[in-house]
Parts: C-alpha cells; structure tokens; sequence
C-alpha cells in the first residue's frame, strides 16, 4: 500500500474529484449535441405572430377586419364578439408553430391571406393559411418560412362565425 501523509491523500481526493467532474462535463457536452438535437435546436418551435406580440389589427382575405379597441377586440362585420373573439385572438397571439420544409403541390390561390398589423412592427406581417388532410400550413411572407400547425387549432384561429356562418 501506499503511504501517504493525510495531506498528500487530500491531494489524491481533490485530484480525483477534479478529473470526474471534467470527465462527467467532456461526456454531458457530447450527449446534447447529437445529429439529432442540433437538428431539433434549428427546427424550434416559434409564436406565429412572434414573441410578445401585441396585435392591432387582424384581417381575413380583405373581408374581414379584427381590430384592436383598448382591451377589447371589435370584428367588422360582427359576425363574432365578446368571448368568442377574446378566445380567437387569444389563439392567435398564444398559438407556437413547428418549422416545415416548404410543401409541394400547394394552390397559392386556395389560402386565406391574413395581414396582422403589430405594435413592434412598421409594416404588416402577412401570412398564407393552407389546410392539409392533417395539418394547417402558414407561409410567411417576410421571412419566406413554412410553419405547421395541428389541424385543430384552425377552428380556433379562424372560427366559422366569423365567416357568418
């Protein structure tokens, strides 16, 4: 065995210590940068309408205009009000979109267009919305981005009275 004064066997813990934790950081950094999550970390889930984003004004095809009136939200036509609306608009703001490669075969003609004038923004955000058999597709317009969304949240986003149906 060896001898060692009771402090050179101090030494020997430090030093052991010290080179598990840099054995234990040299593994953590090679686990979480996988093929996989790098390719998770650019596909990130993002906010539609972007990070806190206050909406004045939303528009549906150029027929239908959601406006901003201090806490409340007014539709023209009011086809839609009160709850439902908060509800709709709440969607809207809350509602987190995966990254998509761009889809093939999609009717440009089809979508409903949308433009949402933010406060944070000079210019109106302008979106393209395509359902699919499983999904709603959005295409942004300025940053030239394909987004999906559950086929589900369409019906919240865009409910049928709003239409007057």
């Amino acid at each position: 065995m060896i001898k060692f004064s009771r402090a050179g066997w101090n030494n020997v813990i430090i030093f052991a210590v010290l080179g598990f934790i840099l054995l234990i950081n040299a593994t953590h950094d090679n686990v979480f940068s996988s093929a996989e999550n790098t390719e998770q970390q650019t596909r990130q889930e993002t906010p539609i309408l972007g990070d806190n984003a206050v909406v004045l004004t939303l528009t549906v095809n150029q027929q239908i205009k959601i406006e901003r009136i201090g806490k409340t939200w007014r539709a023209i036509p009011a086809n839609i009000s009160g709850q439902a609306l908060e509800q709709m608009m709440m969607t809207w703001q809350k509602s987190i979109a995966t990254p998509v490669d761009a889809p093939i075969g999609i009717d440009e003609q089809l979508a409903l267009i949308v433009s949402v004038e933010l406060a944070s923004q000079p210019h109106a955000l302008l979106l393209s919305l395509h359902t699919t058999e499983y999904e709603l597709l959005i295409f942004n317009h300025q940053t030239k981005l394909w987004s999906a969304l559950p086929l589900q949240i369409y019906s919240q986003l865009l409910p049928l009275q709003i239409f007057g149906n």
